[in-house]
């Protein structure tokens, strides 16, 4: 498989820019502003044959040989007013957030919301297919999520 790339929507993109304004209000929080400036420039998944990267705030990296479990975790979106708004703005205007979430070998979980990328579906499939264990569909609970238990 060739590098593929998803990179962050315009939707997202001007919803992390209306926060990051917001952010400039206060002096307090202007250097997060200013870092998420920056970081909306580099916003992508990258996908190879061997693993992907996610480049958002963080950079989350997971290899597929080093998966034990993978999922996709569906997070609602509660919140109303101007915070719910931006959120569902950045989720590509659904009203649910679509995580990937890996297990890996070693025990550390990787999350990353896919949602708000160009082709989220596509790459939700190519991950699925590249991963050598079953997809599991996973609900949020009250303040956490919990893997679907083993049959």
């Amino acid at each position: 498989m060739n590098e593929l790339e998803f990179p962050i929507h315009k939707p997202a993109r001007t919803s992390l820019t209306v926060v990051a304004v917001l952010l400039m209000v206060l002096c307090v929080t202007f250097p997060a502003a200013i870092y998420l400036l920056v970081r909306l420039t580099q916003m992508k998944v990258k996908l190879t044959a061997s693993g992907l990267e996610a480049l958002g705030f963080l950079t989350d990296k997971v290899e597929f040989d080093q998966v034990a479990r993978f999922g996709v975790l569906h997070v609602p979106v509660v919140a109303g007013g101007l915070g719910g708004y931006l959120a569902r703005m950045k989720l590509n205007h659904m009203s649910e957030g679509l995580n990937l979430v890996f297990l890996l070998k070693n025990g550390k979980t990787v999350k990353f919301i896919a949602n708000q990328y160009e082709r989220h579906d596509e790459l939700i499939d190519k991950v699925a297919a590249s991963v050598r264990v079953p997809r599991e569909e996973m609900q949020m609970g009250l303040f956490t999520w919990k893997w679907p238990e083993r049959a």
